[in-house]
């Protein structure tokens, strides 16, 4: 058995993440992402809530990638905006102006007309506020002047007709408006049982005008004909207790009724609209907006739910028409809630001024024969929505789109078996990991996993270009975290094996070695490759005399003290430490890792080390300890690099000429006073970094062949004036070099002028001056001779 499951490990671990996954995409499916009742639902667990809320930014996402498109030609909107309000005042308007509209919409030839708002206040309007008031004021000047009575007999009269025509409203005009335009749908508000009492004043006044416009009658899609018999509490919807109706006038004279009440995602953004509210006051359902306009449009007789006999749930709705095909509204299974399918922002929607309109100063054909929205856009006194395209977006817009999506049939819906298939999708996508992953390398696994991953994208955004929602989140994550879980796997195994080998070779390997053979053990041999790299040795000055100075405790605590920050910094630079000579560092750049700026990353060790070492003298000076200084040189060549030693102990070190070049030049600092020295070799990989200056040639102990000398001074080009005196000092040189004594001698002490404390100008002066006593034999050609190591 153990065997069985060690060979099956990587095929159990990823059925079983994709499980735990499949498990958590049920519970995310049957939790509704907004839920039944408009408040008090018990609070959704937090983890479903995160999943609905990364689900509904990703929909956003994908509408973006999808961008706009148009809707149906024929929804119009017809907007209470900034141009409105600057002709006729603020809103909100004597509703006479409305009834106008309501007349110019209708004889324009609109099919439907959908008013995003609710006239549950009485208006009397602005002319017939004035009528009284000129009423009231005439009633002052009889009373102050009774005699006016015999003066004008016939004011008496026209008091009368003027108390008479005060009693006209402008809810009155609006009402006869609405009674000639039968294609008009009002605008409800609903209300939960927690308002009840906000409303329970006009609720049982008003419930005989809301009863007409209730459902309460179920079809089923089997038998469309006939009407099913089933009990309307247990037909689950969005709970609310009753529906803030227009006036009794007003609602009288319309003959479709709907709400425009909403409900937005988590996150705050409106991404689905219920087509219908179950008012368990009224004990009914009542259509949204949306749906009447849209079944005024198409001639529909009546609305009609939908139900499942089995499962008891509402599947849609349907729009019955007497002689054409009927049209649906369709409901997912999980929740009555409609996706909104927005075809883009407000750009999208051909948009009219409601002050032109009420003016009469409009195009006919831009309603005739169309589905109009009337509805404020006004900053400031609109229901301000959040959508996938907008973060501030008038709510009759967000109507003007389900509109468009009921009219076209454009719906973004998710089908009942989606969420299986994205189950049996998340098992068998881990099974292609399981069996793929571990037998590629670290890179291909990543590469296969995103492949997955992408490919899973791209086909829900082709599935959502066309209408079919699928989860993005739980999929994905379950992917992401089964290619994680197999990684680490993946690695608990390799590490094993690396804890057999470090087992295996503890006893006979470096430490240092034992990590590189770990992770390339293809590696574990003798001999190696021959590759140009970059050695740089450092050596204390004077570690003699300071040896005789100090107590052997002392010393050793002053050298771990200097080496420990030395080698972080040939690590920081990505070096690789060679070994410690005594107080000497020997490490190099370019292996076992390629490095093409090798060079150039030890010029920046060499100069780390100065600075390093300033630190650490400050600290030794204030604590009464010696001062020490040092020595570099850096040499780039070709080398032998690898595992070099016997059979049973080795070293991943470098050989050959170029490791002793370096080594010589880190002794000729002392020669010349300096302290950074690196070749021609290395100068001519960093010249464009570094500000160096040419020190002559100089031909090291046991080579016969001269090398170049360079001085290593800083990071970055020369200052104007460096550049002045750097140019003048290898004058000097090359004067010294054809044995032109009296311009060596001028350059170098011009260069002094400038650098006092120049050693190399003044080791070159006692040359000059050497030579001068006693000339060179014949045959010298200028190169320094080095008789030391």
């Amino acid at each position: 058995m153990k065997t069985v499951l060690s060979r099956h490990r990587f095929e159990l671990l990823a059925l079983l993440v994709a499980a735990l996954f499949c498990g958590l995409h049920a519970w995310v499916e049957a939790t509704p992402a907004i839920g039944l009742v408009s408040e008090g639902a018990p609070p959704v667990p937090l983890l479903v809530r995160g999943v609905h809320v990364l689900e509904g930014r990703i929909t956003d996402l994908q509408f973006q990638v999808r961008g706009p498109r148009a809707p149906h030609p024929d929804v119009t909107v017809v907007a209470v905006d900034e141009r409105s309000v600057q002709r006729h005042g603020r809103w909100p308007w004597p509703r006479e102006k409305l009834a106008l509209a309501v007349d110019h919409l209708r004889e324009a030839g609109a099919t439907a007309i959908g008013l995003d708002m609710v006239f549950a206040d009485e208006d009397p309007g602005a002319a017939s506020q004035a009528r009284a008031e000129a009423a009231r004021t005439l009633d002052r000047v009889l009373q102050e002047s009774p005699e006016a009575f015999t003066v004008a007999p016939a004011l008496a009269t026209w008091r009368k007709q003027l108390a008479a025509s005060a009693t006209d409203t402008g809810d009155a005009a609006l009402a006869a408006a609405l009674a000639r335009t039968p294609q008009a749908v009002q605008g409800v508000i609903v209300y939960p049982s927690g308002d009840q009492a906000l409303f329970a004043a006009q609720e049982q006044e008003r419930a005989p005008l809301l009863a007409p416009h209730l459902l309460r009658r179920f079809f089923s899609p089997l038998t469309p004909a006939a009407g099913i018999a089933h009990d309307f509490a247990g037909v689950p919807g969005w709970r609310n207790h009753s529906a803030q109706t227009p006036l009794p006038e007003l609602a009288r004279a319309s003959a479709r009724l709907g709400f425009f009440s909403a409900v937005p995602d988590a996150d705050g953004t409106l991404r689905r609209l219920p087509p219908l509210a179950k008012l368990e006051g009224a004990g009914g359902f009542l259509p949204s907006l949306d749906v009447q306009v849209a079944a005024a449009y198409v001639g529909a007789e009546a609305v009609e739910p939908m139900l499942d006999v089995d499962t008891g749930r509402l599947v849609g709705l349907r729009l019955r028409r007497p002689h054409y095909a009927h049209r649906y509204v369709p409901l997912p299974e999980s929740e009555p809630f409609l996706l909104v399918n927005y075809p883009g922002d407000a750009s999208v929607f051909p948009t009219l001024s409601l002050g032109d309109v009420v003016d009469g100063r409009f195009d006919a054909a831009a309603v005739r024969g169309k589905a109009v929205l009337v509805g404020l856009t006004l900053t400031g006194n609109f229901d301000q929505r959040v959508t996938p395209f907008r973060e501030l977006e008038p709510g009759v817009f967000v109507h003007a789109a389900v509109l468009s999506n009921i009219l076209r049939q454009d719906f973004l819906t998710r089908p009942a078996t989606a969420w299986r298939l994205e189950a049996a999708f998340m098992l068998a996508a881990a099974w292609v990991l399981a069996r793929l992953l571990p037998r590629v390398r670290t890179a291909w696994m990543l590469v296969a996993a995103l492949v997955l991953v992408a490919t899973y994208l791209q086909v829900d955004q082709t599935l959502f270009g066309i209408g079919l929602q699928v989860a993005t989140v739980v999929p994905v994550a379950s992917l992401m975290t089964t290619a994680v879980g197999l990684l680490f796997l993946s690695y608990l195994s390799v590490d094993h094996e690396k804890a057999r080998l470090r087992h295996a070779f503890q006893h006979y390997l470096d430490a240092s070695v034992m990590e590189q053979v770990l992770a390339h053990p293809e590696r574990l041999k003798l001999g190696g490759e021959r590759k140009e790299l970059t050695v740089l040795f450092s050596d204390i000055r004077g570690f003699t005399t300071l040896s005789e100075r100090l107590s052997p405790e002392r010393l050793v605590a002053l050298v771990n003290e200097y080496l420990t920050p030395m080698t972080d910094v040939v690590f920081q630079h990505g070096g690789t430490l060679d070994k410690y000579i005594g107080d000497a560092i020997m490490c190099f750049w370019g292996a076992p890792v390629d490095q093409p700026d090798h060079a150039l990353r030890s010029c920046r060790a060499a100069l780390a080390f100065l600075d390093t070492l300033h630190a650490l003298n400050a600290r030794w000076r204030e604590a009464g300890q010696p001062e020490v200084d040092i020595g570099v040189g850096i040499h780039t060549g070709f080398m032998n690099v690898g595992h070099m030693g016997t059979h049973d102990r080795f070293n991943y070190t470098v050989m050959g000429d170029a490791v002793n070049l370096a080594s010589r030049l880190e002794g000729l600092n002392k020669e010349y006073g300096t302290r950074v020295l690196i070749s021609e070799h290395t100068h001519a990989l960093v010249k464009d970094h570094v500000t160096a200056r040419r020190l002559g040639a100089v031909r090291v102990k046991g080579k016969r062949e001269p090398v170049g000398l360079y001085e290593l001074r800083a990071l970055g080009a020369p200052s104007p004036v460096d550049v002045e005196v750097l140019a003048t000092f290898e004058d000097a040189v090359t004067c010294f070099s054809a044995r032109d004594w009296d311009g060596a001698s001028e350059r170098f002490q011009a260069v002094l002028a400038r650098w006092p404390e120049d050693p190399v100008s003044r080791r070159y002066l006692d040359a000059v001056a050497s030579y001068r006593l006693q000339p060179p034999p014949g045959d010298w050609d200028g190169v320094f001779t080095a008789t030391t190591k």
